[in-house]
């Protein structure tokens, strides 16, 4: 094979690996970095699109030598998919690279093996930098057991060694490019992230909240609008200074997270009001957790070590958003909820027309 022909066959394949699994790799961190712990439909995706570049790349490599017993260029995606995208993005994108290989049975065994020795190890749920020399190493070991003890064709073994070294030299290139580019995603969406916190209370902020209702407005499934505010917050400040206030909200801002769970979205609405959607169907159900939160606030000593401690409470305003209706107009009903709290003696949970008092035994 000429040195152009085979310098082009392995500009081609790099491009065609990195770019395809760079685009997939950007399409699916949209909200957060994709990753092993991604959801099962983005892992199987980027299975697939792994096992497709496998796929394809077996069908322009007839430039390349036939009968090497190496874990040729159909291999690597299907490599980096498995580190990448975990045990589920691997073992599609396996089953579709040794299906993709067409006759070359040494080709399938060294990619069997090499895949086999890293699904046990969890290779995906490791970061070192050594990582990627380890694979290399495990890859040279099974190319040459491969080729002393099963290949009998008589091949130049100049040749070989000089192809699995640029094989080697791609591989670390992609692998090492990918990782940048996922670095670099990560970071940004950190970046993006920290302009949507509440410099205060480290939950979302007013923007974040305005782009959440957005969002939630397209949803089919009911869920609770939960509007709360602190009582007699205004007092605080007053009282102690706003360096105190802004500690008491963090503290609270601590009980809400304690008392939510992560699927349930908490925000900064403007001052000391807070809100809060709370991802169930049940009102009874969205009801228990708006008293949990109540009675954990009421019962916390906040400033805790500081040279006056004190205890506050909140009164809350609560509203069922069902499909189809106007988002807003739902958190103007907690709005109300929660202005009828106020007056029937602070402290209290308020849903729509039904009150329970902060004394109601019921959810002591």
């Amino acid at each position: 094979m000429g040195i152009v022909a085979l310098s082009l066959s392995i500009y081609v394949n790099i491009c065609i690996i990195f770019a395809t699994l760079s685009v997939s790799f950007f399409f699916l961190s949209r909200n957060e970095a994709f990753s092993f712990d991604a959801s099962y439909s983005k892992r199987v995706i980027f299975g697939v699109v792994g096992g497709a570049i496998a796929l394809s790349i077996q069908q322009i490599n007839g430039v390349l030598p036939r009968g090497f017993p190496v874990f040729s260029f159909t291999g690597l995606p299907v490599i980096l998919t498995i580190m990448i995208g975990g045990w589920v993005s691997g073992l599609i994108s396996l089953t579709i690279g040794v299906i993709s290989i067409d006759g070359n049975i040494y080709e399938k065994m060294v990619l069997g093996l090499v895949s086999l020795t890293l699904f046990p190890i969890k290779i995906w749920r490791r970061t070192s930098s050594r990582i990627a020399m380890f694979i290399v190493f495990v890859i040279l070991f099974y190319n040459t057991i491969t080729f002393h003890f099963i290949n009998n064709l008589p091949l130049n073994i100049n040749s070989l060694i000089v192809y699995t070294l640029l094989e080697f030299l791609c591989f670390l290139i992609i692998y090492y490019a990918l990782m940048a580019q996922k670095a670099y995603i990560k970071n940004n969406i950190m970046i993006k992230d920290f302009a949507m916190i509440d410099s205060v209370t480290n939950l979302n902020n007013r923007k974040r909240v305005d782009q959440e209702i957005v969002r939630l407005a397209a949803k089919k499934n009911a869920f609770g609008v939960v509007l709360i505010d602190l009582d007699d917050f205004k007092r605080v400040n007053d009282c102690y200074g706003h360096l105190v206030g802004d500690q008491l909200l963090y503290e609270i801002a601590e009980v809400f997270r304690g008392t939510t769970r992560a699927k349930d979205f908490v925000g900064r609405y403007g001052g000391e009001e807070f809100i809060m959607f709370i991802q169930n169907q049940d009102p009874a159900a969205v009801l228990l957790v708006c008293q949990r939160i109540r009675q954990a606030v009421s019962k916390t000593l906040f400033l805790e070590n500081s040279q006056q401690p004190f205890k506050i409470t909140v009164s809350i305003g609560v509203s069922m958003h069902y499909a189809d209706e106007d988002l807003k107009k739902s958190i103007h009903q907690a709005d109300l909820a929660l202005y009828k709290a106020k007056k029937q003696g602070k402290n209290t949970v308020v849903m729509n027309n039904f009150v329970t008092a902060a004394s109601d035994v019921l959810h002591k």
